[in-house]
């Protein structure tokens, strides 16, 4: 009898010292994973327009006259951040690069012009919303308006956040004088 009382008792003890409160396997799951999270750091992700190095080269010979090289192409190093969309533990925005245009004229084999253009050289000291997040897209030869005596380019700059755009015309005659005229904008 003794003996049966001594395992009893040690089974009664077994039984009591399983039961000591101790969390579920559900609650160290959920405690598993809150701690986790706890450590994660923000991760972030940026996405480009273009991706990659963009470059459009164009020449053209205007009525035997005018020896006209474009250059449009992508600023690799300044960029315009469209939107941030940030979440629990993720940061994603999306970045449209800066274009810039190299133009090179030529009357008879001798420059009379050459220019490095971004949307800054046309502010004009403009203080518009417009100007905040503006970037030149391109500048290409009006080739319909060019003649011998005068060469016409159009200028488009856009601003990728509201979408609004400008349009300018830059003229420039056999001696390399140039204007510019706004042409068209929407805001």
């Amino acid at each position: 009898m003794k003996q049966i009382l001594s395992i009893l008792s040690c089974l009664a003890l077994l039984f009591l010292s399983s039961c000591d409160q101790r969390s579920s396997e559900k609650e160290r799951l959920e405690n598993a994973i809150s701690e986790f999270n706890q450590k994660q750091t923000v991760l972030e992700t940026q996405t480009f327009y273009p991706e990659t190095y963009t470059e459009i080269k164009t020449d053209s010979i205007i009525s035997d006259t005018f020896k006209v090289s474009i250059s449009n192409y992508s600023n690799m190093q300044k960029t315009i951040v469209l939107n941030e969309k940030p979440s629990v533990k993720t940061e994603a925005s999306k970045a449209h690069r800066v274009f810039e245009s190299d133009v090179l004229v030529a009357v008879q084999n001798k420059v009379i012009f050459e220019g490095h253009f971004s949307a800054v050289d046309f502010k004009n000291n403009n203080t518009s919303e417009f100007w905040k997040d503006a970037t030149l897209e391109h500048i290409w030869v009006n080739q319909d308006q060019s003649d011998e005596t005068q060469l016409l380019l159009g200028v488009s700059i856009v601003n990728p956040k509201s979408k609004a755009y400008k349009y300018y015309e830059m003229r420039i005659d056999h001696f390399g004088k140039q204007s510019i005229q706004l042409i068209e904008e929407t805001s």
